[in-house]
């Protein structure tokens, strides 16, 4: 073998495992994934160990490390005669192969490495400056050499600073540089084919808004809520009902648009929210009773919710019952779901609950995290409904529903089928993605309150759609500070009753999902479903890639009702 350069260091655990010969023995731990597919593959010369008890061992220290369950992680080890490297034959080395699943995040990653390699020399006697680990295909920062992980400016060549591909580059910076902007034209833009808004009209709005400047949004988006809502009361007047109602439909989801940046402490954000509601309640009297709100009986109040209805005939039908997550509201989700599910002979009810819409911001109820509660009042109330085919009961959840609707369906047996856009393992874990991992091992300890609070607030500073998203979940969770709120969002996980969901689930991801570790997160909850599961991961090359497939919900909408007709079988 010829000697390496210094350029080509990082190749080490490659050649040397190319000339390795004659495999000998295998042991094998089991866990989450499939063991004919291990995650962890480790080669070593033989060694006088119990390689099993050693594989348990490292098990257990890595996830006591990482925080990774054991069941998420499987074990292989292998074993061969000599290593010859550089002429030379060496005795010890230990090569590890970390095929890392698609939930891993970059400090899964990291952690992983460092993890293995300690309880590597702990248990089974291996020489750190010998331990060599590398994930598939290695990325810098993802391979161990010799006691450190292992950075390099360019990968096989190639700089890292490459140009982005065209579907990116299209979308991106659609309208504007500001990506939150973006995000939230595509939502606006994306709800034309259900009656939400008119290209025209949206197009006059962003042309109006100064990029980056939050004022301007709110006041381009509120100037054409208002003109349009104004031409509804025209056609109102004028005895053109289904004209009224097509404007007063697109009014709500401007009026909804304009005060997605206001603070909550800011009295616009109401009263833009009111207006958007009371819009939508007008077109909900000129639906013809198919857009029927409804009151929902929970503990001392009751619930805001649409029953959206297929036709008027009261035959049975099939319920779809959908609901959003951390800030959207159901006059959102009646444009997302509602329309297409309604077309396709589904009866739905739209809902919202703590936290959300008109319960946080008129009720004053936080979020909770035993979300069951919310939800079985809900199907006793669906169950009263005549329309309702109470076999037939399927619920969908936005967001952070994706954590919501499944811890519901961990307790609540009466539904069917689930779906979640995407899957959420944690709350607590996904806002953590956000901030340094000071702040994550100070919470719950009152000692590092001050600490943690001074490192989030420095965060949020630094970046304008981190304060608008953590000062958005202090009020929906009702917490005075970031500490309070994180120490109350360590309770928002499906660790412990992800198993005892026993409902078909559909578990939908998109590729560019960023917000709080989202595409991650959901490829860690489908992996630890114990149910009958199916998941499907929406592309740029469709236009779907952001987070809920904003800008893309008719695409989002034909897997979603697909997957559920062919469970369902609505009659038309």
């Amino acid at each position: 073998m010829r000697h390496l350069s210094v350029s080509e260091k990082w190749l080490v655990p490659f050649v040397l495992i190319a000339s390795v010969v004659l495999f000998q023995t295998a042991a094998v731990a089991s866990g989450g994934i499939d063991p004919a597919d291990p995650m962890v593959k480790i080669t070593s010369p033989p060694r006088d160990l119990d390689v099993n008890k050693v594989l348990a061992l490292v098990s257990k220290d890595v996830s006591k490390e990482t925080g990774i369950k054991e069941s998420f992680i499987t074990y292989y080890w292998q074993t061969f005669d000599h290593a010859v490297y550089e002429g030379k034959e060496n005795g010890s080395p230990t090569f590890v192969d970390l095929y890392v699943p698609g939930f891993f995040s970059d400090d899964d990653v990291h952690g992983m490495l460092n993890a293995i390699a300690d309880a590597l020399v702990k248990h089974a006697g291996a020489e750190r400056n010998w331990v060599f680990i590398h994930t598939h295909f290695p990325l810098p920062q993802q391979v161990y050499i010799g006691g450190a992980i292992t950075s390099w400016d360019t990968y096989r060549g190639k700089p890292n600073n490459n140009p982005r591909d065209i579907e990116e580059r299209a979308l991106n910076k659609f309208q504007f540089n500001d990506s939150s902007f973006v995000f939230h034209s595509l939502w606006r833009f994306g709800v034309i084919a259900s009656g939400g808004s008119d290209l025209g009209e949206v197009l006059t709005v962003t042309s109006r808004i100064e990029d980056f400047n939050k004022e301007s949004w709110y006041t381009s988006w509120t100037s054409m809520a208002d003109k349009v809502r104004a031409v509804g009361d025209e056609f109102a007047s004028s005895l053109h009902g289904r004209s009224a109602r097509e404007a007063y439909l697109r009014a709500t989801n401007y009026y909804r648009a304009s005060e997605v940046y206001l603070p909550a402490t800011d009295p616009r954000k109401h009263a833009a929210w009111e207006k958007g509601r009371n819009t939508f309640l007008k077109a909900a009297r000129l639906s013809g009773g198919l857009i029927e709100p409804v009151r929902i009986p929970y503990e001392k109040t009751t619930l805001p919710g649409y029953f959206i209805k297929a036709d008027n005939s009261g035959k049975k039908r099939p319920l779809l019952l959908i609901q959003t997550g951390l800030d959207g509201t159901a006059e959102d989700l009646y444009f997302f779901l509602g329309v297409p599910a309604a077309k396709r002979g589904y009866n739905c009810l739209i809902y919202e609950g703590p936290g959300q819409g008109e319960v946080i911001g008129s009720q004053k109820l936080p979020f909770r995290h035993d979300w069951e509660k919310v939800v079985s009042p809900i199907v006793d109330y669906a169950l009263t409904r005549s329309e309702v085919d109470a076999d037939r009961l399927a619920i969908m959840g936005y967001s952070m529903g994706g954590y919501l609707v499944p811890r519901a369906l961990a307790f609540e047996k009466r539904i069917r089928w689930g779906i979640v856009n995407g899957g959420v393992y944690s709350v607590f874990d996904g806002t953590m993605t956000k901030f340094p991992a000071e702040v994550r091992e100070g919470v719950g300890k009152s000692s590092r309150k001050e600490k943690v609070n001074a490192l989030a607030y420095a965060e949020m500073k630094k970046h304008p759609d981190l304060n608008q998203f953590i000062n958005q979940m202090l009020w929906t969770f009702d917490a005075g500070s970031p500490f309070e709120l994180f120490s109350k969002l360590k309770k928002y996980s499906m660790e412990d009753v992800l198993e005892k969901i026993e409902t078909e689930m559909l578990v939908l991801n998109s590729s560019g999902d960023q917000i709080a570790g989202s595409y991650e997160q959901a490829k860690k909850f489908y992996n630890g479903l114990q149910t009958n599961k199916s998941y499907y991961e929406f592309t740029s090359d469709q236009g779907a890639q952001f987070h809920c497939q904003a800008g893309a919900p008719l695409v989002s909408s034909e897997r979603i009702l697909n997957w559920l007709d062919e469970r369902a079988k609505p009659m038309q």
